[in-house]
């Protein structure tokens, strides 16, 4: 976590939010799901801002240890200016089930400290199945 935020445990599918310094945010959410790599990419990238309309937008595909991995990265506008955004979305298998794995960063357009921010959090992290 970067210095200065503070983390709130989550419930449900939401694992961890976190706040930063100005408008920095994060959320860590963790999904069951029966859709393959693909189509859970495609659904979670067509939801992406919900009604907002993106300004920006990126999409990069970054695999590792053997999982299926993206990362977006954009600007949406909102009802006051710009919002700045990354996730990054991995496809976790198991034995017995898949799960979706989203790291969502976000902050007002421009806020400083928002790259560094994404770059420590959207980075690659351990995968631990029990």
């Amino acid at each position: 976590m970067p210095r200065g935020w503070t983390s709130t445990p989550g419930a449900g599918d939401t694992a961890l939010t976190s706040s930063g310094p100005d408008t920095l945010t994060a959320t860590v959410t963790i999904a069951a799901t029966d859709l393959t790599p693909e189509s859970a990419f495609l659904r979670h990238t067509s939801t992406v801002g919900g009604a907002l309309p993106r300004l920006k937008f990126s999409v990069t595909g970054s695999p590792f240890c053997g999982y299926s991995s993206q990362q977006l990265t954009g600007t949406l506008q909102g009802p006051s200016g710009g919002i700045d955004f990354a996730d990054r979305i991995t496809h976790i298998w198991t034995n017995t089930k898949q799960y979706l794995v989203t790291i969502h960063v976000q902050a007002n357009a421009g806020t400083p400290g928002f790259r560094e921010a994404r770059s420590a959090l959207t980075q690659d992290f351990a995968v631990v199945i029990p």
